[in-house]
């Protein structure tokens, strides 16, 4: 059963967020998990499993074909039309 779990990708964008966070840790240690993060925070910078997403700036087109997800896990927050704009993009 864990082999089977462990061939999917989950991505969470908001991963540096209250519940954002406390999902990937949960997560992370059963599957091959990614996180999008907004802050400058340094602790962020240099891990391949986190990526600098601002939700009113950038596509999310670019992270989506880096890491190729089989499971996407939304806590974003901030602007409401611009998390519609970016949910409308990965349907």
């Amino acid at each position: 059963m864990k082999k089977i779990l462990s061939k999917h990708k989950i991505l969470i964008l908001g991963a540096s967020g209250f519940i954002g966070n406390a999902i990937y840790k949960e997560l992370c240690s059963y599957f091959d998990t990614f996180g999008t993060y907004y802050t400058n925070d340094i602790s962020f910078n240099g891990n391949h499993h986190f990526f600098q997403y601002n939700i009113e700036e950038d596509d999310i087109f670019d992270i989506l074909e880096a890491v190729k997800p089989t499971i996407i896990i939304s806590s974003l927050r901030g602007d409401f039309s611009s998390q519609i704009t970016a949910h409308l993009h990965i349907i």
